[in-house]
């Protein structure tokens, strides 16, 4: 707006407006792709991946070690993110940080009594079926019990999380692990209320510790998953639901059924969002080929194409 009312500065704006206009008429149509939806194709990730046992099938609750889980927290995140060191830099980043973060964290971790970490961690028997990963009975591997659909990238190298499993035709049954964790209702509840006091400052630092809290039992959990698996350094991934290889939250309907996720006190909103806010549920792929992806960005990784010869 204030380069629309400045005359010098409307003018430059209009020259670097009508410039992007021109070359973007002379890109021409963007090229075509597929679509997201299409299972007629597939990427070239590898289908002869190993095929980890698992320690058990089926799934169960797994009691949390907050003491390692603190060895994970991303503590960049929780201070520059949640806690309002954006910006900070320097020595005063420095200061900050040893001064007051470190030893808030360490307090509040110390003393808190409102997170009630709880984990359910399950393995099962899987095959990839065209974009669905399908997922079968761990008492009775021939029994399909459901699936869970990904979209394909409609460019680059036309990647679904689906692909990281053995197809149906291969005759051999992969294995998925899916996970739930949360830090419980009561840090919600206490958000809540240091809120409607005011306490707005402290709302903030109980609130991060919360969401990083969950995404460090998330994060120590699919660390214990891949030692389980004995997946190798640098492979496998995690992935969560409402990110673009995975958009459809309504797919924990299935997750948590699998899981029986309610044990643990979670629940779904009407929106399929995990209840209480700081839960997280996920899907780990322990093919050595994954990797983080978009609908529109991200390629299989070049050092793990397959070979050629």
């Amino acid at each position: 707006m204030d380069g629309l009312v400045d005359g010098e500065a409307r003018k430059s704006l209009l020259e670097k407006t009508r410039s992007e206009a021109k070359k973007l008429r002379e890109k021409g149509d963007a090229k075509k792709t597929g679509d997201t939806g299409d299972d007629t194709v597939r990427s070239t990730v590898t289908t002869d991946s190993p095929i980890p046992t698992p320690p058990y099938r089926g799934s169960k609750e797994i009691n949390v070690d907050m003491d390692e889980v603190f060895k994970v927290l991303d503590t960049h995140v929780l201070f520059k993110l949640h806690w309002g060191g954006k910006g900070v830099k320097g020595k005063k980043w420095e200061k900050l940080v040893n001064e007051d973060f470190k030893p808030r964290l360490e307090r509040m971790w110390r003393e808190n009594d409102y997170l009630e970490p709880k984990a359910v961690c399950g393995y099962f028997p899987a095959n990839s079926d065209g974009n669905d990963l399908v997922i079968f009975d761990p008492d009775d591997p021939e029994k399909e019990t459901d699936r869970l659909t990904f979209p394909r990238q409609p460019g680059h190298d036309r990647l679904c999380l689906a692909d990281y499993w053995r197809p149906l035709e291969s005759g051999k049954r992969d294995v998925v692990a899916l996970q739930v964790v949360t830090v419980g209702p009561k840090v919600t509840e206490l958000c809540a209320k240091l809120e409607e006091e005011g306490q707005y400052s402290e709302q903030l630092f109980v609130h991060g510790l919360g969401v990083q809290a969950a995404e460090g039992i998330a994060e120590w959990l699919h660390s214990r998953v891949r030692h389980e698996l004995g997946i190798e350094e640098g492979a496998g991934r995690r992935y969560s639901w409402g990110y673009p290889a995975c958009p459809d939250q309504g797919q924990h309907v299935p997750v948590f059924r699998l899981l029986g996720a309610e044990r643990i006190g979670l629940t779904l909103s009407e929106g399929f969002a995990v209840v209480p806010e700081q839960s997280t549920a996920a899907i780990i792929a322990h093919h050595r080929q994954s990797t983080y992806f978009g609908m529109k960005s991200g390629f299989i990784p070049k050092a793990k194409q397959p070979s050629t010869a």
